[in-house]
C-alpha cells in the first residue's frame, strides 16, 4: 500500500495536531507572546479544532508531550 493512499486516524490527527500545538506554544512562549498565566494544557485545549476535542484526552496530551520531549529531532 502506498503511504499515498493511507488514511490517518482521527487519533493520528489528534496526535499531530498536539504536537503542533506543543511547538507553536515553545515558539511563542520564547517569543513572550503567551500570556503570563497560559499553561501548555490551556493553550491546546484552545487551538485543538472543535471537530477533535470530543476524542481529546489528557492522558494523550500528556503521551505526546512526553514523546515529543523525550525525542528531540537534530535536523541536518
Amino acid at each position: 500500500m502506498s503511504l499515498y493512499n493511507m488514511s490517518l486516524t482521527n487519533r493520528e490527527k489528534i496526535g499531530i495536531l498536539i504536537s503542533q500545538a506543543i511547538t507553536l506554544y515553545s515558539t511563542r512562549l520564547q517569543e513572550n507572546k503567551i500570556p503570563e498565566h497560559q499553561s501548555v494544557i490551556d493553550f491546546i485545549l484552545k487551538n485543538i479544532p472543535e471537530q477533535y476535542k470530543s476524542e481529546l484526552t489528557i492522558d494523550l496530551i500528556d503521551a505526546v508531550f512526553a514523546f515529543v520531549s523525550n525525542n528531540n529531532m537534530e535536523l541536518s
